[in-house]
């Protein structure tokens, strides 16, 4: 009996040693490896047109537009924060899509307050040398210069150091993360939340990948 009896407290002892291990992973330890988020900025693209076509902005029919991002933390203590610029290509299609056919639904209504009814939004823009097709295409490389823009300003990379619900990070590979003021973050199983204090972006819930 004093033979089993030691091997069962062995087997207890090695179980609490290995649940002590997993109860002491550091927040850097499970931060390590790559996430995915997106932030909603319709609101943003919709004030931005207003500015130079507020008849297109109105009329837009998009209830989110988001920007796809990828955070990667690493086990060097180095970190990366991109946008998926495959995936914002596809934002941007559907974006231009919107707001071709909401400038079609403007000169339809224009052409029918000059009290126009024999020619088509069609021939009216093949008047001023455009078409449906060159106009998309117009539309298309300004949204591609948008997304260029976009691309490398949300592209970061330096260093970071998590303490429990805090996030210090630095935009350099060659400068360690400060004391000051950090980010807050919670991460449940594979859910990342990171509040970047901005009022325009809030928190972003970041996805495992893979």
């Amino acid at each position: 009996m004093r033979g089993m009896r030691s091997v069962l407290c062995a087997g207890l002892g090695m179980a609490l040693l290995l649940a002590g291990c997993g109860q002491g992973e550091s927040p850097k330890d499970k931060l390590v490896g790559t996430w995915t988020g997106q932030v909603d900025v319709m609101e943003d693209v919709v004030e931005g047109m207003r500015l130079t076509a507020p008849e297109i902005a109105d009329g837009l029919e998009m209830e989110h537009f988001y920007i796809p991002l990828q955070m990667e933390f690493r086990d060097d203590d180095t970190y990366t924060l991109s946008m998926d610029e495959e995936k914002m290509g596809q934002s941007m299609d559907e974006l231009v899509d919107q707001a071709i056919d909401a400038a079609y639904v403007y000169l339809e209504d224009m052409l029918e307050q000059e009290g126009i009814t024999d020619m088509t939004v069609d021939e009216a823009m093949e008047q001023a040398g455009l078409d449906r097709e060159s106009y998309s295409a117009m539309m298309g490389e300004m949204m591609d210069a948008v997304g260029k823009a976009l691309a490398k300003e949300f592209f970061l990379e330096g260093k970071y150091r998590a303490e429990k619900d805090v996030l210090y990070t630095s935009e350099s590979t060659d400068e360690d993360p400060g004391r000051g003021q950090g980010d807050s973050y919670t991460l449940e199983g594979d859910t990342l939340t990171l509040d970047l204090g901005d009022a325009a972006v809030g928190s972003i819930d970041f996805t495992r990948a893979g």
